[in-house]
């Protein structure tokens, strides 16, 4: 097993950054992370500027990884085996480009404690997601971790969770993985710009899979294939993505464009990830799912 501490960190997702570690086909990797805010928000009655001054880089990516053997044209299967978090998070509103800000800011620090999180007289279980994961874009431009794009970077899609895996085009030899920014919760839309934001660690397993043609990430649940897009609009970002989920389907099942298009719309989801429009940050992160069928082949499959 490879192992990468909170201090190897990235805040763009470059195929400039220098490898942390290598790691072969189906090894574990674990991941040690800050929160998006790198541990440094410890005080509800504090200004969020005095803790965390605003030319501060935020959202730290722990890698990367070079997954040997990775060459473009590939795909990186990233499966989450384990995500832990530790005993608090802070969720903030007071920005006034989310579609719910407060005219005051607000800090809350919230404890986490036998897998729960509670807010005034309200309890819930966690679902602790990464919201930051990501290899370099088909082009020379770095992305900062605070953007989505094609290679994934800031998706702040909540199905990436324990038990999913995140498929991701290769552009760059050895993919170079990173990832970060956790959330013990959030809602879809993260409407005041955080979820529940959160130190850990996650443990992965490496899977290559050699000439699979991906144009943007694809997530894989127990029940559902999701792609993940973004646009400068929803309609953009969904247009997308329904785009990916026809090709793939068409690919998968040996249909054509139409009838792939037609079982999209007798049985395709639209969900929102990241839809708390902040502006140069890649636009609006949406999902389009289709249900996983046991009798059929998968859009996708993890061996080689």
């Amino acid at each position: 097993m490879k192992e990468l501490q909170d201090q190897d960190v990235v805040y763009e997702i470059s195929r400039k950054n220098s490898p942390v570690v290598h790691a072969d086909d189906g090894e574990l990797v674990l991941f040690h992370t800050q929160d998006c805010y790198k541990n440094m928000v410890t005080n509800e009655n504090a200004a969020m500027s005095e803790q965390f001054p605003d030319e501060t880089p935020n959202n730290p990516a722990t890698g990367p990884v070079y997954i040997n053997g990775a060459q473009p044209g590939d795909v990186v299967a990233v499966e989450i085996l384990d995500i832990r978090v530790q005993d608090h998070g802070v969720v903030e509103n007071g920005h006034n480009h989310y579609p719910l800000a407060a005219d005051q800011e607000r800090i809350r620090i919230l404890p986490i404690h036998n897998n729960t999180v509670t807010f005034h007289d309200v309890t819930w279980r966690l679902e602790p997601m990464i919201g930051v994961i990501g290899m370099p874009a088909d082009n020379d431009e770095p992305m900062p971790t605070m953007c989505v794009f094609n290679g994934g970077g800031n998706m702040d899609n909540r199905r990436i969770t324990k038990g999913a895996t995140v498929y991701l085009p290769v552009r760059v030899e050895g993919g170079l993985l990173a990832l970060g920014d956790l959330h013990a919760t959030m809602g879809d839309g993260e409407v005041c710009g955080t979820g529940l934001e959160v130190a850990g660690e996650v443990l992965v397993r490496l899977h290559l899979i050699k000439n699979f043609a991906l144009n943007w990430p694809v997530i894989e649940t127990k029940t559902r294939w999701y792609v993940n897009t973004n646009g400068k609009t929803t309609d953009e970002a969904i247009r997308a993505g329904y785009k990916e989920m026809r090709r793939l389907l068409a690919n998968a099942y040996g249909w054509d464009d139409a009838d792939a298009a037609i079982y999209m719309t007798l049985r395709g989801y639209v969900e929102a990830c990241q839809a708390c429009l902040v502006p140069g940050a890649g636009g609006n992160s949406m999902r389009i799912g289709t249900p996983k069928l046991a009798d059929h082949k998968p859009l996708i499959t993890k061996e080689n």
